[in-house]
């Protein structure tokens, strides 16, 4: 190991204080190292170019913002729990030097997250291309109309919703906006692919597990303003009969681990517990 970077989120004064001492520990290691917040990776991710591990302080928002520099640089990530829910992170701040000692002798296993990959066309051509750890949504946007949204699955018509919105998530998203719509939690090492209505309106459907290989594409059959979100974070304004592809992604990305693959059944119901508080 020779290049790590560490991404914190700057709004959590406790990541912020980890990341720096993080930082002593790593050029006590003589490691080269880079540090910086979500917001400044993502921006001069040239910066880390070469780096093979991004360690990752703060909740699930600040590793969906790292994946886009992981992608880039195709590194993994070494997520610390330091946010409300932490569905993606297995280490607690205590437990990060003796698992990174672990990691650089060899150890730990790779853990690879399906992505999914998004075409938005507008008259039969691709406007823009997205990559989602956790889910793309169509859904309503200013006022309180409904979307009115023709789902297809594998060119076959499926049900056209009338809701806030239509969401397709990767099992990592299950636990994210998909839970609070009402879809299933899904194991996160599933390829499988989850579609969900938002507060529907007499809908026969309420959720589906998709086989890993569909492609959804979410029609949008109203006049009314409706928008595209990808991971929470980029939202992109859609116009009538705009397209959404949803497939699953050829790449992915990969989580560094240390705590075996049943980590995630163990703690599953204390973290869902403390989103009710």
């Amino acid at each position: 190991m020779h290049y790590v970077g560490v991404i914190f989120n700057p709004l959590s004064e406790n990541a912020q204080q980890l990341a720096e001492a993080l930082g002593g520990w790593l050029q006590n290691q003589k490691l080269n190292f880079w540090v910086g917040s979500a917001q400044e990776a993502v921006a001069n991710s040239s910066t880390l170019e070469g780096v093979e591990l991004l360690v990752v302080l703060g909740g699930d928002g600040t590793v969906l913002q790292a994946m886009r520099v992981a992608l880039q640089q195709e590194a993994p990530i070494l997520a610390v729990a330091l946010g409300r829910l932490n569905f993606m992170a297995e280490l607690t701040p205590s437990q990060l030097p003796s698992s990174l000692q672990t990691i650089f002798a060899g150890g730990g296993w790779a853990d690879q997250r399906a992505l999914i990959h998004v075409k938005l066309y507008r008259q039969d051509v691709v406007i823009a291309e997205f990559h989602a750890l956790n889910e793309v949504v169509v859904s309503r946007g200013e006022g309180s109309h409904v979307v009115w949204v023709e789902v297809e699955i594998d060119a076959i018509p499926l049900i056209t919703y009338r809701a806030d919105g239509v969401l397709v998530a990767t099992a990592t998203g299950s636990t994210a906006y998909a839970l609070s719509a009402g879809g299933p939690v899904v194991d996160p090492r599933s390829q499988a692919l989850i579609l969900v209505p938002v507060a529907a309106h007499l809908a026969p459907i309420s959720a589906m597990v998709l086989h890993e290989d569909s492609i959804i594409t979410l029609a949008l059959r109203n006049r009314h303003h409706a928008v595209l979100t990808i991971d929470g974070m980029e939202t992109v304004s859609l116009q009538e009969s705009d397209k959404v592809a949803v497939c699953r992604s050829s790449k992915s990305c990969s989580f560094v681990r240390v705590q075996p693959p049943a980590q995630f059944y163990s703690s599953l119901t204390q973290r869902l517990q403390r989103s009710l508080r």
